[in-house]
């Protein structure tokens, strides 16, 4: 257990310092000149409510590896770090795409690849997933895959049926969507060139996007630019009745959009605004224990300085950076912060530790 856990923080300190060296420092956003050290997803992070379910889900669609079990507790620094008043008690696992196992001398290279899948004992949290797609907040995640009827088979053999009828995305890949056990909404859509990709019986290639709601297109923006990622113009558009049902609607859709790749690793973020049908419900708030994507965490070699350009920019901090994940004698720092409708996003990166051995 011990390896595992000073494997995995190993490999991040790999990760933050081959980026240091190598990631190009460039001018993010036309609203802030001051430009941030973030290089690039680590990974992102899925509450479920039944673990082992969500954990044999995953592995139909390639998640064959798996770094864990973390410890089920931590400092009380580590709670408050996720909004939670107590010391918390959790089971969670890095499962990661492909059957190779991770090099830790390669992780300066974008892997695309990795879920932080957590079941929260205390505090315990009942409530469901996201209910539709037009929800404000980290709504689902889009793999791609190299066949995907062949996907969707062994999903529906597993007892997970899509939406609706498979359909062409705006972008013109055929597409079908489906819901994991805890209700987290996961997205296959066809890779426009195909490989040979075949892990543990699926043909998914790798994490294409993490799509995000947002109530105001234009605030959002400047956010995530200053972030590192670079948009696309945005789009208005709406929806035809086959990628409506696809996507679980009973009438078609309409909303703009950007789609946004980070400069440093090439991950990729699709903002929506809903204009009909629209949810105002605010996304998931504090603590980050609610089942579905809440949280997201990127590589920082520079926390401290990220921390501090960001707080002066005036964004939201759950909590100041807090020692991952060893107390005192932690070398990795964390901070999560707020985007503009409080949707929760994390940096790692490398601190001093205070003990050390």
């Amino acid at each position: 257990m011990t390896r595992l856990i000073l494997g995995f923080l190993f490999f991040c300190s790999v990760v933050l310092n081959a980026a240091a060296t190598e990631a190009p420092q460039t001018s993010v956003s036309a609203h802030d000149t001051q430009a941030l050290s973030l290089t690039g997803r680590i990974h992102l992070n899925i509450n479920t409510n039944q673990y082992q379910a969500s954990r044999a889900f995953y592995r139909e669609l390639g998640f064959a590896r798996a770094i864990g079990p973390f410890p089920e507790t931590n400092t009380l620094e580590m709670a408050h770090s996720m909004g939670m008043e107590k010391p918390y008690r959790m089971y969670a696992e890095i499962i990661y795409l492909g059957e190779a196992a991770i090099d830790p001398m390669r992780l300066h290279e974008p892997t695309g690849r990795m879920i932080d899948l957590i079941q929260w004992y205390e505090p315990v949290n009942t409530a469901p997933a996201y209910a539709k797609l037009n929800a404000l907040g980290f709504v689902k995640v889009v793999l791609g895959t190299d066949d995907l009827p062949a996907d969707l088979e062994r999903l529906a053999d597993a007892g997970f049926e899509p939406l609706g009828p498979p359909a062409n995305a705006a972008s013109g890949e055929r597409f079908a969507v489906v819901r994991d056990p805890s209700g987290t909404f996961v997205e296959l859509r066809q890779n426009r060139t195909r490989g040979h990709a075949l892990t543990n019986g699926s043909y998914v290639t790798h994490i294409d996007h993490l799509h995000i709601n947002v109530s105001d297109l234009e605030r959002s923006l400047p956010f995530y630019e200053r972030l590192g990622f670079e948009a696309t113009p945005a789009v208005s558009r709406a929806s035809s009745m086959e990628e409506a049902r696809a996507r679980g609607f009973d009438s078609p859709f309409s909303l703009r959009e950007a789609m946004l790749r980070h400069a440093a690793d090439g991950s990729r973020l699709m903002l929506s605004q809903w204009t009909a049908p629209f949810d105002p419900t605010p996304p998931h708030p504090l603590p980050i224990n609610h089942a579905g994507i809440q949280r997201v965490n990127y590589a920082s070699s520079d926390i401290e300085g990220d921390v501090a350009k960001l707080a002066a920019a005036g964004v939201p901090f759950v909590s100041p950076i807090v020692r991952c994940c060893d107390g005192d004698r932690s070398t990795m720092g964390i901070a999560v912060f707020e985007d503009p409708d409080g949707i929760f996003l994390q940096l790692l990166g490398t601190v001093e530790p205070l003990i050390s051995d």
